[in-house]
């Protein structure tokens, strides 16, 4: 922990009053600018009592929300805002640290200086494209998971390489996701263009 962040939550007023303290009022901003200056891009994750750092918003989404909800509990240490959590690795923990772990969000961030806004002019189609996948990484392939589209079709993607299968085989596994779950129409789409 770079400093004692008790402030963030000793400061936020819990009444709905908005009369949050000058101190948590001044460090948030800070918290804002520093989240901001390590990026390219126009929006970052919010780590907001509502968000939990799931959801990628504006500067002022960003004071928006943490006015409204303060800061997701447990946030001391802003691993994602530039900071490393320190951990001691247990003796079972040992090995491959990855296995169940969807990182989609470390790759997408990843990519954000790649695809920079052009301040003076509409976007580009790259843009567009990439923040289509922004939003697929956020929107749930249903209302029973927590699942996102952009995951469920990487990881479908990863099977087929995985195993081998062939593009027939895949396009006959993907029409049937589809004719199974036609709740999911989108996703066999999304599927067969990400398939290339």
């Amino acid at each position: 922990m770079a400093d004692d962040r008790r402030w963030m939550y000793d400061g936020f007023d819990k009444t709905g009053g908005k009369t949050h303290s000058a101190e948590w009022r001044k460090k948030t901003q800070a918290f804002i600018d520093h989240a901001f200056s390590l990026t390219t891009h126009y929006r970052v994750r919010c780590p907001c009592n509502e968000h939990n750092n799931g959801k990628f918003v504006t500067r002022e989404q960003l004071v928006r929300d943490l006015v409204d909800y303060g800061f997701m509990p447990s946030y001391e240490t802003w691993t994602f805002h530039g900071e490393k959590e320190t951990r001691v690795q247990t003796e079972g923990e040992a090995g491959d640290d990855s296995a169940g772990v969807d990182r989609m969000d470390e790759m997408l961030e990843a990519l954000q200086p790649e695809f920079c806004l052009n301040s003076e002019g509409p976007p580009t189609k790259e843009v567009e494209e990439f923040f289509k996948l922004l939003q697929a990484s956020e929107e749930p392939l249903h209302e029973h998971t927590k699942l996102s589209v952009l995951a469920f079709v990487t990881r479908l993607i990863a099977i087929k390489s995985k195993y081998f299968f062939s593009n027939k085989c895949f396009n006959d596994l993907v029409q049937l996701i589809g004719d199974a779950f036609p709740q999911l129409i989108s996703c066999p789409r999304i599927c067969i263009s990400a398939r290339g």
